[in-house]
């Protein structure tokens, strides 16, 4: 018989995800855009693919946008590859702690993407962005008004999960249509169509990550949530959870499929 978890987004808390107060709630929690669930991946990992695909095109002189940087890491990767790193984001929390301890060659500005940008004409050779903004949206001119001809412009874009987890937690995981990957890869043809770049490469690609504890699965849902709804869910879910993962996960953890966009073009 199957059990039907508690859906947490039809709590009245539910927050939803990438919007200004779910972003207030992460850097609240944790000053920072950073995963809390614990887990390993089979390699490579998608993290380590699009930094290979941005060192690639890097150089000693190049200056170089992180578009939605959070708090930094990440950017803080190019600081010793490239001549100037510059991270924006609209979180004034995030900024904050990407600012600590950054190296002479990264900067950080509080900067609203979907605003006019604060940087010259031509200023860059690299825009990259990790789940941020895309400047380069039909009707968009920003990005191409800073973006030196010649320049690359990379995106990367956590899609979704699955690999079986929503089928093992139907409720507190929806399932996704038969038409998912399908309808994806046409939205983002479409993205890159309309960017007037030059298409360099576009792939939709799976990472395989293994979650470590049932707990992990919770916290993996409840990202960037409040502490009240998450302890509805612990209360609520937690004892068939256990349950579940103990039957499904290998020995490595619980199994799981994460779908990620790729998108690289030049201008």
């Amino acid at each position: 018989m199957t059990i039907l978890l508690f859906d947490p987004m039809k709590h009245p808390d539910w927050v939803t995800p990438q919007t200004p107060e779910w972003h207030a709630n992460l850097a609240l929690e944790s000053g920072g855009y950073k995963y809390p669930w614990k887990s390993v991946f089979d390699e490579p990992c998608a993290e380590v693919i699009f930094t290979e695909k941005i060192s690639s095109v890097l150089h000693e002189n190049a200056k170089v946008l992180d578009v939605g940087c959070g708090h930094g890491e990440f950017t803080k990767t190019f600081a010793h590859t490239a001549k100037e790193v510059m991270g924006i984001d609209a979180d004034e929390g995030y900024i904050a702690l990407a600012n600590e301890g950054a190296s002479a060659s990264v900067k950080f500005l509080v900067v609203d993407a979907n605003k006019p940008l604060p940087f010259s004409n031509d200023s860059f050779d690299v825009i990259y962005t990790k789940k941020g903004p895309w400047l380069f949206h039909k009707g968009m001119t920003e990005g191409h008004r800073i973006l030196k001809p010649g320049g690359i412009a990379l995106g990367l874009y956590h899609c979704g999960t699955d690999g079986g987890l929503r089928s093992l937690f139907p409720g507190l995981y929806s399932p996704l249509p038969d038409s998912y990957l399908g309808d994806l890869t046409a939205k983002y043809e479409r993205q890159m169509s309309d960017s007037n770049l030059e298409r360099i490469e576009l792939q939709i690609f799976d990472e395989v990550e293994y979650l470590s504890t049932p707990e992990d699965v919770l916290i993996k849902k409840c990202f960037g949530q409040k502490e009240s709804l998450k302890k509805t869910v612990w209360q609520e879910c937690l004892e068939d959870v256990e349950e579940i993962f103990n039957q499904h996960a290998t020995s490595r953890g619980l199994r799981v499929v994460n779908y990620h966009a790729l998108m690289i073009g030049r201008a």
